[in-house]
This record gives structure tokens, C-alpha cells and sequence, in this order.
């Protein structure tokens, strides 16, 4: 190539055998076949005739996984799981990739699956009362919520402390009650029950099929005996008298603080210490709404004034956090950051003020060697640590100590400190940083899950964390395992209680156990409509719930026909059904079982031909006869072929004489052609690549390799000819 030649313009050389591609050029003799444009006569005998064999594509396997059975010599490939305990979150079953994905799943919803080797359906949840507070305009809900217990009238009750904007009541889970007699006297209602009731004082009862005048919503004022209660009612006195049918009343909710929109201002921020309720609010002063700090006993309900405990007419609250943590209150009040005790009475300075005006405290929580709080300003979010002094007095400081920058872009709504972690919410998901016990200093790791809104609040029992995440768009929330870490700060996850029933695509804001028991309590914001307050069921069971394995194609993208199904399923106590899932999504039936039913190996009958790669759905169905009863499912095993496309083997036996003769007599060749015909391909055969082969007699045009060249000398030696020539069998594989 000459020197300023355009090196851009075509290839000069072919890339690739060029004598391997080419076509054979006709010279008008009839040959019958052509390897790589070099031609031959096709001589067939019976000790060497023309063959078409189907070259072997299924290699023997070795078993060698921890699961016996997954690599048979059966001819089977075989995917199986029987427990799902590690989680969802994966696209591609593929155990022998990474140990912990033999656990793990695409996604669940309604269906626990935290017991090795089974998943059941999760419990229920009840709609219990309604929220109307939405989000904030700096992105912060308007929703709190703490686990509470406390003792009326003799009675202990479990709930959550719910702040709700302007509201704050005390939610428990309902208590119905069958109201036998009725009786009105000075304007007081005194209704009896069939049976012990466990009302108190001060809870919101709503009343049903007495009659026109006991009818409606009440405060229960006293409870007399453990069988009759009362309440105001301004009406012409009643005899007592039965009711029959029997009235019912139902009681789900007290008033705890009741401020007026309009007159009143929100509830900033509220915290409790067993005992009391502290929250953060505005109050009018001089036309002027300005900082008050009020306590009350979490006993009292709304007809009980709380106890003032700070006022500062200099602050106007517009963003506020608060939280009882180390035998004091911890209280962030716009930019500023302030330690008081539970019997405080004046503002003190701050401990800390942040530079920054727009900047938004979220959320603080403790450790065992310090106390972190976490804020936002525009796109930058921060979780900034406090130590304690020897003394135990938190130290004041002139700037805090970055803990912890969390990714540009990211907000950072809720911190909580648990078993020695931090779980980080924010507006992209959860992370999870690891708390060193020496110094507090922490260490996160990556997006544990991504989630369509915000996490603005986590709840913990024993090795578990659940999160306000909302479950695939409805109000419901995330549990995580911190027992099972599949990665670095990486736990097994899963969605949980959600109510399936939810249109309202309203974010889920707080979750919180009642009081010291096992059943959760999670809301979803209002926004233009109310959102709604859940409590977990004791003991009913949601109606259905699903389980979709991640996509099975067993380290290969060769396609593969998929036969057999075998579900591991007791439906004694509830329906099944299964579908398969193609790569579009698209989800097809394969079988449906009733209560009862025995559920047998199962023909994959869609989706149909050869597939990359196939996904399962497994639903399960409650008991028609007991609502606290569902099916038991314990695995799967996948059945598949390999749907390869075969290749043949094809032997020619050619005619490779230096003098041969087509069919229609014409001769061709010459002296030593035999040899150098056999020289030329030899030569193409140690290319290694494919050729071209062209086979006139049937038409057939195809690439493939030379797999063998076998050579039979036929001809004797002869003073007058070189005695070279014979049959050549050259065996082709088609590719």
C-alpha cells in the first residue's frame, strides 16, 4: 500500500479461509460435489458409502453441586428449589453463579417466606382508622407513629402513638363488643354488654343497631363495671331496657390531642418515653405562631390538658424532630439542635446550628457510643454524629461530625440504630451501615433495594426490620433479614403485609408494632383523599398470595424445550395454581388445583417452541372453610431438554484418481492430479476454518468443517503412472 493511502476504505483481504468461502466456478464437466470450490465425483461402494449421521451435542455430566441431582446422566436438565428464605431480587436462577441465589426469588407479595424449606401466606391486615395529613413541601410526611403501652381502668392496652398533623390519637386493634341493654339517665348513656368488654375511659366508640337515640359515635366517660359503659348523650331519659337483636359497638381509637386546622397548628414532631408523649407544635403569640414544647401522660386522652413545659417567643417552628434517646430529649427546631430533659422548662442554647438555612433535619436515633442526627440541604444529605462527654452530657460544638455523606441526589428521611446496624431510609430505598461499638463512626453499603417511594420509617422485632416501602405501588411493607447477609451490608429481603385491596397509590409513611406484641401497624399518607391506618390480623390469613421464581436457564443461552413441572404443594387447607413466565413478561396457565387436590408432575405447555430462558408463578390461596389456614409450599423441580440445533455428520466418498471420467464420459485430469487435488484440501482442512460445501446432486449448499479426511490407495504402481490414486472419504460437520 502505497504511503498516504486512505487506510479507511475497503478491506483488501478477506478475514477468514478465502479459499474456504469461495464457490466452485463450473468448467463444464459434471461433478457431483465440491469442497471449498475444489470438485469431485461422488463414488458410493458398499464398504464406503455416503453417510448422514447426527453428530453427538449432549455431553455426560458429573455431579457436582451441593444439592444431589441438579447434574444427572439422564438426559433431564433439572433446576429444582425448595426454600426461599434469602429473599427476592433476582432476575436469573442461577445457583451455580452464587451459592446464595439457590434461596432466593424474583419477587413475592402476600406469602412469608422466612422459614427454611416452606412459604405460607402472611397474615391479613384491617383497615383500623384514617389519616388525612399528606406530605410536607419539604418531602417529610406528616405521619409519626411509636409503639405504646399503657393502663386504664384496670386494663393494660397495646398501640401505637399515630401523629397525624394536627392529630394525635392512640390506635389499638378493635375491640367489638355485643351491647344486651340500654338505659339513659341526666343526660348519660349506659349501655351493658354480653360479656367483659375491655373498654376504658376515653376511648372513641362507635355505636350500631341500638336505636336512633344511642346510636352514633361517642367518648366513653366511665366504665362502672367490666360489662357496662358510659357516655354524654344529651336526650329524654331511656328506662333500661334490652336490646334485642343485640347492638353492637366497636371501639378502635383515642383522641389523645386534637388540634383545629385553621385556629390550631400541626404537630411538628412527638417522642415518648414509656411514660409521657412530648411533641413540638406552634401557638399564637402577638399574632405570631411560635415554639411551645408540651408533655402528657400517654394514659390521658384529648379531654386531658397537657403540661407546658418550654415557650420561646423568638422561634417560628417550620420543621421540627424530636426523640427520647439516652435519659434525655434530643430536639432538632428548624437549623438548630437542642439536649433538654423530660422536666426542662427553658429553651437552652443549642448544641449545634447548622450554616445553612434551608438545610432540613429528618431523623435522629443513638448508638452506644454516640447520637446521630440526619438532614438534607437540596441534593446533599448528611448523618452527623454527637459523642458524649465522660460526664454523659452531650457536648456543645461549633459544627458536628460528618458520620456519613450519602450519594448526591439522594434524600435521607429516616435513621434507626438496631443490633448493632443503622438502617438508612431515603428517597431512592434502604441502606444498611454497619456501627462500630469503639467510636460510633459508620460504615453503609450500597441500596439494599430499590423502592417506588420514599422509606420514611422502619420497625423492628427480634432479627427483623420492616420498612414503609409500599409493596409494588400499594400501602405495605418491606421485612428484611439481618440474620442472612448475602453481601457486604446486603441482606435478604422480601415484601410483606400490604393490603391488596389499596387503589389509592398513596405513600406508605410509618410502621410500628403495638406496644410489646407481634402484630404491625403501618399508614399510608393522605394526598386529596384520607389514607389509611392497618393493623396486622392475629390470626386470619390474606386471601392469596404469589410467588415468581427468577427466570431458569441453566447458565446457557442455548434454547431449550421446557417439559416437566413438579410443585412441592399440601393444599389441604387451600387452592393452587401455577403459570410460566416467557421473557416478554407474559404469563401463561399450567395448572390450576383445588382445596384438596393432589397436584402431579405438570406439562409446560406454554410458552411453546424453544426458549432461552423460562419464570414460574406459584399462587396460593386461603382455606374456603378457615380463614387462618393455607396451603404449605415447599419447592419445585424444572424439568427441561436442550433444544440445540443438531449438527450432521456427512462422509462423501469422492473419487481421487489422477484420470477420471464424469457421466456423460468426459475425461479429465492429469498426470499427479490426484495428489495434488488431496494436497489441496489437506491444505484447507489444516486452516482449521469452515468451507463451503456444494453438493450438485441433491442442491444442498451449507458451511461446515472438514472433520476427517480418510485416504484408501487403490491403484497399483506402474512403470508407465505414478500408481497414486484412489477413494477419499471426507467426513463434513454442518455447523
Amino acid at each position: 500500500m502505497a504511503y498516504g493511502d486512505d487506510i479507511t476504505e475497503g478491506l483488501p483481504f478477506v478475514l477468514s479461509n478465502p479459499a474456504g468461502s469461495v464457490n466452485y466456478t463450473a468448467t463444464g464437466y459434471s461433478y457431483d460435489v465440491a469442497f471449498a470450490g475444489l470438485p469431485f465425483f461422488v463414488s458410493p461402494l458398499d464398504d464406503s458409502p455416503y453417510r448422514r449421521v447426527t453428530a453427538q451435542y449432549r455431553k455426560q455430566q458429573i455431579d457436582q453441586s451441593r444439592e444431589p441431582g441438579e447434574q444427572t446422566l439422564t438426559g433431564w436438565w433439572l433446576r429444582s428449589q425448595s426454600s426461599f428464605h434469602y429473599g427476592q431480587g433476582i432476575k436469573f436462577f442461577e445457583p451455580i453463579q452464587d451459592e446464595s441465589l439457590r434461596f432466593q426469588y424474583t419477587e413475592s407479595k402476600g406469602l412469608d417466606v422466612w422459614t427454611k424449606g416452606q412459604a405460607t401466606l402472611l397474615n391479613s391486615v384491617s383497615n383500623q382508622h384514617t389519616v388525612t395529613g399528606g406530605i410536607q413541601a419539604n418531602g417529610r410526611p406528616w405521619q409519626y407513629a411509636r409503639s405504646i403501652q399503657w393502663d386504664k381502668d384496670s386494663n393494660t392496652y397495646n398501640g401505637i402513638l399515630l401523629s397525624d398533623e394536627y392529630d394525635v390519637d392512640k390506635v389499638f386493634p378493635a375491640i367489638t363488643v355485643s351491647i344486651t341493654n340500654k338505659a339513659l339517665t341526666s343526660d348519660v348513656a349506659t349501655l351493658t354488654t354480653s360479656a367483659a368488654h375491655g373498654l376504658c375511659t376515653g376511648m372513641q366508640i362507635v355505636i350500631t343497631g341500638v336505636d336512633a337515640t344511642f346510636d352514633g359515635e361517642y367518648r366513653i366517660t366511665s366504665v362502672p363495671t367490666t360489662t357496662t359503659f358510659t357516655y354524654a348523650k344529651t336526650a329524654s331519659d331511656v328506662a333500661s331496657t334490652a336490646v334485642s337483636p343485640a347492638g353492637t359497638g366497636v371501639a378502635e381509637v383515642i383522641h389523645f390531642i386534637d388540634y383545629i386546622s385553621g385556629s390550631d397548628y400541626p404537630v411538628h414532631a412527638i417522642c415518648d418515653d414509656g411514660v409521657y408523649a412530648y411533641w413540638i407544635t406552634n401557638v399564637l403569640n402577638t399574632g405570631i405562631p411560635r415554639l411551645r414544647v408540651y408533655k402528657k401522660l400517654l394514659s390521658d386522652d384529648s379531654s386531658v390538658s397537657p403540661t407546658p413545659m418550654i415557650s420561646d417567643n423568638g422561634i417560628t417552628v417550620t420543621n421540627a424532630v424530636m426523640e427520647y434517646t439516652k435519659e434525655r430529649i434530643i430536639m432538632c427546631v428548624n437549623d438548630d439542635i437542642y439536649e433538654i430533659s423530660s422536666s426542662a422548662t427553658t429553651l437552652p442554647s443549642p448544641v449545634y446550628s447548622h450554616n445553612d438555612p434551608d438545610h432540613i433535619f429528618t431523623s435522629i436515633t443513638s448508638s452506644g457510643a454516640a447520637i446521630y442526627v440526619s438532614g438534607y440541604s437540596g441534593i446533599q444529605s448528611n448523618i452527623y454524629k454527637f459523642t458524649l462527654d465522660t460526664s454523659g452530657a452531650m457536648p456543645t460544638l461549633t459544627s458536628a461530625i460528618t458520620a456519613a455523606e450519602i450519594p448526591v441526589g439522594e434524600t435521607v428521611f429516616k435513621i434507626s440504630y438496631y443490633l448493632g446496624y443503622m438502617t438508612i431510609g431515603t428517597s431512592k430505598g434502604m441502606r444498611v451501615a454497619r456501627v462500630s461499638d469503639q467510636d460510633g463512626s459508620i460504615n453503609y453499603g450500597a441500596l439494599l433495594f430499590e423502592s417506588n417511594q420514599p422509606v420514611y420509617d422502619f420497625a423492628f422485632r427480634d432479627k427483623y426490620i420492616w420498612a414503609s416501602t409500599g409493596v409494588d405501588g400499594q400501602a405495605g411493607v418491606t421485612r428484611v433479614d439481618l440474620g442472612t447477609e448475602i453481601g457486604p451490608l446486603i441482606f435478604a429481603y422480601a415484601w410483606d403485609l400490604y393490603d391488596p385491596a389499596d387503589t389509592l397509590d398513596h405513600y406508605t409513611t410509618v410502621c410500628a408494632f403495638l406496644g410489646d406484641t407481634n402484630r404491625l401497624a403501618f399508614c399510608n399518607a393522605g394526598n386529596g383523599s384520607d389514607g389509611t391506618i392497618y393493623i396486622q390480623s392475629a390470626a386470619e390469613l390474606i386471601t392469596s398470595g404469589y410467588l415468581r421464581t427468577g427466570y431458569i436457564r441453566y447458565n446457557t443461552l442455548e434454547g431449550k424445550i421446557f417439559k416437566l413441572i413438579q410443585p412441592r404443594i399440601d393444599t389441604t387447607d387451600g387452592a393452587f395454581s401455577m403459570q410460566s413466565i416467557d421473557s416478554t413478561g407474559s404469563a401463561y396457565n399450567i395448572g390450576t388445583f383445588s382445596q384438596g387436590a393432589t397436584v402431579p408432575e405438570v406439562n409446560i405447555n406454554y410458552p411453546v417452541g424453544s426458549q432461552q430462558y423460562v419464570g414460574f408463578k406459584f399462587t396460593m390461596n386461603r382455606s374456603t372453610t378457615d380463614a387462618t389456614a393455607g396451603p404449605l409450599f415447599t419447592g419445585y423441580q424444572v424439568k427441561a431438554l436442550a433444544a440445540i440445533p443438531r449438527q450432521r455428520l456427512i462422509q462423501y466418498p469422492v473419487m481421487c484418481y489422477d484420470h477420471e471420467m464424469d457421466k456423460f464420459n468426459n475425461e479429465v485430469g492429469y498426470e499427479g492430479s490426484a495428489y495434488d487435488r488431496m494436497s489441496q484440501l489437506e491444505a484447507v482442512e489444516n486452516v482449521g476454518d469452515t468451507i463451503k460445501i456444494e453438493d450438485f446432486r441433491t442442491g444442498e449448499s451449507y458451511i461446515g468443517l472438514i472433520e476427517e479426511m480418510d485416504f484408501i490407495n487403490r491403484t497399483p504402481t506402474d512403470k508407465r503412472f505414478t500408481g497414486f490414486g484412489g477413494l477419499l472419504l471426507v467426513t463434513i460437520r454442518s455447523v
